[in-house]
Order: C-alpha cells, then structure tokens, then sequence
C-alpha cells in the first residue's frame, strides 16, 4: 500500500504546480493586457506668445521672408550695364531702408534676367512668378512663409533717375503684391516719382528681425495603454526658419521619465512621424503623459516645445 500512494502524491504535487503556474499566467496576462485599455489625445496649448502678425497685408501670402536676412544674388552676363547697374542700385537703396543685405554669388538665391524667359518651364518646376519678377519654391509655415528663391527679369531700360522698375521687381521677390495706390513703386504701371511705401519696409523690418532658427512644434500625438504596455504616435514639424539639428523626445508619466526617443533633425517645412508600440513601463496607472523636445540648439519659440496628452477614455 505504501509504495501505491508514492505515485498518488507525486501527481497531486505536480497537478498542484501546473494549477499555480497556470494561475500566475492568467495574473500575469491581466497585469499586462487587461481586457479595457486607456486613450490619451493632445492637450493642445490655448495660448502662443508668438506675437508675429499673420494678416496677408501686402505680401502675396502672410509673413514671406526668405531664411536669412543676408541675400545672395546671381546677374546674367546677358544684362546690358545699365541694367546690371539699375540692379545693383535697387540692392543697394534696399540695404539702406531695411536691415537687409544682398551680395553677389555665383550660385544666388536671386536670379536677375534680362530677357524673356519661357514661363512654362518656370510653371514646369514648380515657380511661382508674379509679374516680371517673385518669389520661387515657397514653404508654407505656421508663422512664416519661407522663400527658397527668387527670380527678376528685366525687361527694359529704366528711364528714372532710381532705379524704379528694379526695385519693383526686388519687391516682388521679397513676396509683396501689387498695390492700388499709383503713387506706390508697387502699382503695376510704373512711374518716376513713384515711392516706396514706409509700411513695406517695416514689415520687412519686423520680419526679417526674427533670427534664422529651426522651431519644433508638436502638431499632434496621442497614446494608447494596455495595463503596462503604451503605443504612442507623436508628429513634430519645423515651423521655423532653419533646419533642426538632432534632438530627444522625452516621455514623462505622472512627472516621471519613462522613455526618451533619439530623433534625426528636421527640415524647413517638414513633418516627422514617430511611431512606438509595446513600451513596456512600470506604472500599472497613469493618469496624465507629457511629452517635451530637447535639443541643444535655440529655437525661435520654445514654448511649443512641451505637450500634455490626458485620458479621454
């Protein structure tokens, strides 16, 4: 009898084991895929101390400017001497009215013809050309639209004593419309005593005093939990006006760091999308998540650098 109940008892303690383990898995299972999960949306910030005006005013669209205040232009050899002179000169009155500088290159962000150009070529590669003259390859942004170039063809001649039709098309390319003032240089029928409107070059003043640096801003993200599992998409896009060098997302808990993600640099106008899925944490609740850009680079607004996703359901 004795040596009939070892086998008995043996397989009651195995049993026994199986049960637990079994147990310890289903407690396991829950702990971290329960059968609810928890949503969290963008919190989106209600105020912007960017105070920037965004009005369309004179410009073709709101806050044209190109990257830098510094300016480089390219003169085709083409252009007879009185008008690579009425070029200059426009450069030169521009650089005394506003805090701009232009300067020669070979390869400048202005182009100057002086002949006429197919236009469905320009049409062709994307350029926006108003007139005899304007901006080209423009990036939309939030607060600024960024000029990446600029072409001029000058037709003719001047016959004033400035330069009026070169400064026109100057203007043109620094993103200002037509006015309907006839005494504006910016009328479409130009005449000599036509002047440069004092409300263009204070606009171009409060544009351009703004420096040439990249701005991150979170246009979105939103996350998901699972017991102790979190999926997040995050999207990040350079509003500023120079691209961003490498910086860290950095994901907070309730005030608690719990993940940090390596990110490349962003372009001028572009959008990045992050994706993560299965981040295991170890807080079982969470009732609040903040995202925040670290970088090592200034920025021309930082408050956008930090948002707050709260629990919708």
């Amino acid at each position: 009898m004795e040596e009939e109940e070892k086998p008995r008892s043996s397989t009651k303690k195995i049993l026994l084991i199986l049960v637990a383990l079994f147990l310890l898995s289903l407690i396991t299972l829950y702990w971290l895929f329960p059968i609810t999960s928890v949503n969290f949306d963008f919190d989106a910030p209600k105020t912007d101390n960017f105070s920037l005006s965004s009005k369309k005013e004179m410009q073709f669209y709101s806050n044209m400017r190109f990257q830098e205040k510094n300016i480089s232009y390219t003169i085709d050899e083409k252009c007879n001497l009185q008008r690579q002179e009425d070029m200059k000169r426009a450069f030169e009155i521009m650089e005394n009215l506003t805090i701009l500088d232009f300067e020669p290159s070979e390869e400048g962000l202005i182009k100057i013809y002086c002949e006429k150009r197919d236009k469905r070529e320009a049409i062709e590669k994307g350029f926006f050309i108003a007139g005899e003259g304007g901006p080209v390859n423009v990036t939309i942004g939030k607060y600024f639209n960024v000029i990446q170039g600029g072409e001029i063809i000058l037709m003719k001649n001047s016959n004033c004593e400035r330069p009026n039709v070169a400064i026109h098309e100057l203007l043109h390319v620094l993103g200002f419309d037509h006015s309907e003032n006839s005494n504006n240089i910016m009328y479409p029928i130009s005449k000599c005593k036509q002047t440069i409107g004092q409300d263009m070059l204070d606009k171009i003043n409060e544009l351009y005093v703004y420096p040439s640096l990249p701005d991150l801003e979170f246009e979105g993200a939103s996350a998901q939990m699972k017991g102790r599992v979190l999926d997040l998409n995050i999207s990040i896009k350079n509003q500023g006006l120079a691209d961003s060098s490498d910086f860290e997302i950095i994901v907070y808990g309730d005030g608690k760091e719990i993940k940090k993600i390596e990110s490349e640099g962003i372009n001028v106008g572009y959008t990045q999308k992050i994706t993560i899925t299965n981040q295991l944490i170890t807080k079982l609740k969470i009732e609040k998540l903040e995202l925040s850009i670290k970088g090592n680079f200034e920025e021309i607004n930082k408050d956008n650098n930090k948002i707050v996703l709260k629990i919708i359901s």
